[in-house]
């Protein structure tokens, strides 16, 4: 992996014609790549080895680190790659700019919302009515952005009762993001969950949650301590870490 990368960050002295449109790194636009490698490391490695064609010099080194932060948080993407290449550009890049823009995009990819207040938000739960995020303050809520259609999701949420049962100092706020508020119903029926599980609907539904979130994969889960602020960002739920909060 490292040698891949070396040879691409040197590669970009010698390459390059820059394209006539900016390119955006979006789900589908990276989706494309990994199909087509059917692989997500080599599908990673593509892309990177086509903006080393498509760019030189500083030029080269600046999409690339715009690559690792508009992608970084898809699973269809190697994040070791990702994160040798940043860190590889932080240290060795062509001059301060690249330097300085690597190191930033890597702080705010890491650190975007830790120690941060999050939104107060409220929404419906599954008969319509609204709950506020911050009525649950005397405990430490942790917000899981979740929906029925996320098979890693429904492999999560079962823990989520012995958790609540094991430590009575935390509580969730569960923020489903499907297309309709009665697949969420039907599911927490089904199951009888009880805590507070609300509707926070599509991209299409909420677009203005998905761009605060930046959501581009499920599930996630932000710890909120009792003033609202974010003390921890993961992509699973770790169980010795919740049964440690108080």
């Amino acid at each position: 992996m490292k040698q891949f990368l070396i040879f691409m960050l040197t590669s970009t002295i010698i390459y390059g014609q820059v394209p006539d449109k900016e390119i955006i790194y979006d789900w589908d636009y990276v989706l494309k790549y990994v199909k087509k490698s059917k692989d997500e490391t080599k599908g990673t490695e593509a892309i990177i080895s086509d903006i080393t064609k498509c760019y030189v010099g500083e030029n080269a080194q600046m999409e690339l680190i715009k690559f690792y932060k508009e992608a970084y948080d898809f699973k269809i993407v190697d994040k070791a790659i990702l994160i040798n290449l940043v860190d590889s550009l932080a240290e060795n890049g062509l001059n301060e700019r690249v330097k300085q823009f690597a190191a930033g995009s890597k702080h705010f990819v890491e650190h975007r919302f830790l120690d941060k207040g999050i939104r107060d938000f409220q929404l419906p739960d599954k008969d319509g009515l609204d709950v506020k995020l911050s009525t649950l303050n005397d405990k430490i809520v942790i917000v899981e952005l979740w929906a029925t259609w996320c098979s890693p999701c429904l492999k999560e949420i079962p823990k989520i009762p012995a958790l609540r049962k094991k430590n009575p100092n935390i509580e969730f706020y569960s923020i489903s993001l499907d297309k309709s508020p009665d697949k969420m119903k039907k599911f927490i029926e089904k199951n009888n969950y009880d805590w507070p599980m609300v509707f926070g609907g599509s991209d299409h539904i909420n677009p203005e949650l998905w761009h605060y979130l930046n959501i581009v994969a499920v599930p996630k889960y932000y710890t909120i301590d009792r003033d609202g602020t974010v003390i921890n960002v993961a992509d699973t739920l770790d169980e010795e870490y919740v049964l440690s909060l108080k």
